[in-house]
């Protein structure tokens, strides 16, 4: 089991290893795509997997990510797994629908 799965697009990689470094550092573990998902692998089978061996999902959250189909996937799997969701706002976005009722911490400021 890993402690956190890290979702987030590609404009946010380097906030999501930032993240990624943060919490390895303090002892947890966590899967990013960037460094857990090797060439020449199924990226959406890679992603099913990391979801659903993580006890938490990060979501990485920037204009981007909010339109981004995968990472719409990414956070509703964690709600509907009833895994706990930590939304990290990078940038400025507005959060509406579903994300709108989860506290979010904030970076973008």
């Amino acid at each position: 089991m890993t402690d956190f799965f890290i979702s987030y697009t590609q404009a946010d990689r380097g906030w999501a290893e930032w993240i990624a470094w943060v919490l390895e550092a303090a002892g947890f573990t966590a899967k990013i795509q960037a460094w857990d998902f090797g060439a020449g692998s199924h990226f959406i089978s890679e992603m099913h997997k990391a979801a659903a061996e993580a006890e938490r999902t990060i979501a990485v959250l920037s204009p981007e990510y909010l339109s981004s189909h995968f990472g719409q996937m990414e956070w509703a799997a964690a709600l509907a797994q009833k895994k706990e969701l930590l939304p990290i706002r990078v940038r400025e976005v507005e959060v509406t629908g579903l994300l709108a009722g989860i506290v979010y911490t904030d970076l973008s400021a």
